[in-house]
């Protein structure tokens, strides 16, 4: 919510900026909405309300289609015609997310698929189907469509399949349809503005604030409460606000207090945790428990980075730490030493790589841990079979003599040493 107001505060500056002559209006950065496409849409918006009326029982078919309709509904015609919305827009935003997924698989660089974006969004490549004219007409009649329009700008699919990226998206959807149920519509501006907060859900900014306070709240062990904030956006609309807490002249503020950081964090998610999760992954990296980031589990941190990574990291990237979905993978998963493996890099490349790729499925991940361990026993000279993903005996024999060979210290691991004579 306090990334859709600081949407709309910016919004609100730039197009003070703009030209007045009426012809475009300016929405946030990017792209240009055109007014009079925006007045002919919003017609068709309330025309097509029309058709939603008529087909819902609302209103009797005739030369003026729905006339009357939705503007002088009672409160049942109101919930009805609610309900029908948030149908439509059910499916539009499925074919949405689908469209921007697929777009993306075709294209090494998502950014270069804005213009397919908009035209999917503009009606030029949707059908004439249920979920699809609603959908885009609220689009189109708002000042939110950079919001649909400039999805590179976020990137929630990055790494998250359609199936992750919708449940999401259900789960807020199921609570604000809730909220919205509890309380009574009395007009088509409300109609339409709790239709707007209920679509915006499917954003790719409302998708991507929803993955991080998911992932900040796994990591602080509490729950996002959907329901209560579906009904803090609907009360607001229906004019219903509960729970106003008043502020006491003379008292001041109480700040919130602060829990001093754990040594050694670095960003900011890292200074959010505490020692005993900082602990949980040090048991994750194969490195010692302490409960702070000291020089052996900065070590360990940057090494599995670059395990992980299909690119060089350069000491800049390195230095900013784990990032929140970093922190909520290894936090998740179990230990290096219940996982079969002795050092980071054994587990950073034979068991998460495959797992973080950007793009993954049970299947998958599986076939690329079979791979890369199949890469290891190559360069040590050892048979495999086919599709095994542990690290066994007979492996860990030739890793031994492999490190003798090479006067590395004695042991039967791969350490980053190692690894690099390996695979340089």
């Amino acid at each position: 919510m306090i990334l859709r107001a600081i949407a709309i505060l910016a919004s609100i500056a730039l197009a003070s900026c703009q030209p007045s002559d009426g012809t475009y209006l300016m929405r946030g950065p990017g792209y240009e909405l055109n007014a009079q496409r925006a007045s002919g849409t919003s017609a068709n918006l309330y025309a097509y309300m029309q058709v939603m009326c008529a087909d819902a029982g609302l209103a009797p078919v005739s030369a003026s289609y729905a006339k009357g309709c939705p503007s002088s509904l009672d409160a049942n015609g109101y919930r009805t015609m609610l309900q029908a919305g948030f149908n439509e827009i059910n499916l539009g935003c499925k074919a949405y997310v689908q469209f921007i997924f697929e777009e993306r698989m075709r294209e090494s660089r998502f950014k270069s698929t804005n213009s397919a974006i908009q035209a999917f969004v503009s009606g030029v490549l949707t059908l004439e189907g249920a979920g699809t004219r609603l959908f885009s007409y609220l689009i189109l009649s708002s000042t939110a469509a950079n919001a649909f329009y400039d999805a590179s700008r976020i990137d929630p699919l990055q790494g998250m399949t359609v199936e992750n990226i919708l449940k999401i998206v259900d789960e807020r959807q199921a609570a604000f349809e809730k909220a919205a149920a509890s309380r009574t519509i009395t007009s088509s501006p409300q109609l339409i503005r709790v239709w707007r907060e209920y679509q915006w859900l499917c954003t790719p900014l409302a998708i991507n604030s929803d993955f991080n306070a998911l992932a900040a709240a796994s990591i602080d062990g509490n729950k996002v409460d959907f329901d209560a904030d579906a009904r803090k956006v609907v009360n607001r609309i229906t004019g219903t606000i509960e729970g106003i807490n008043k502020f006491e002249s003379g008292k001041g503020l109480k700040p919130t207090p602060k829990t001093p950081s754990v040594d050694g964090a670095v960003s900011a998610v890292e200074k959010e945790l505490t020692s005993d999760q900082v602990m949980r992954l040090q048991s994750a990296l194969c490195t010692a428990r302490d409960g702070n980031f000291g020089q052996g589990t900065r070590a360990a941190i940057n090494v599995w980075r670059r395990m992980i990574s299909k690119k060089g990291l350069t000491d800049a990237e390195l230095n900013q730490g784990l990032s929140s979905s970093d922190i909520l993978y290894l936090l998740h998963t179990d230990s290096c030493s219940s996982l079969g493996y002795k050092t980071v890099v054994e587990r950073g490349f034979l068991y998460d790589a495959p797992a973080r790729e950007e793009t993954t499925t049970t299947a998958s991940v599986a076939s690329g841990r079979a791979q890369n361990l199949l890469l290891v026993a190559e360069k040590l000279g050892v048979s495999i079979s086919t599709g095994e993903t542990r690290i066994d005996a007979g492996l860990r024999t030739a890793i031994g003599k492999k490190r003798a060979a090479l006067a590395l210290p004695k042991g039967d691991y791969i350490d980053y040493e190692l690894f690099m004579k390996l695979f340089s």
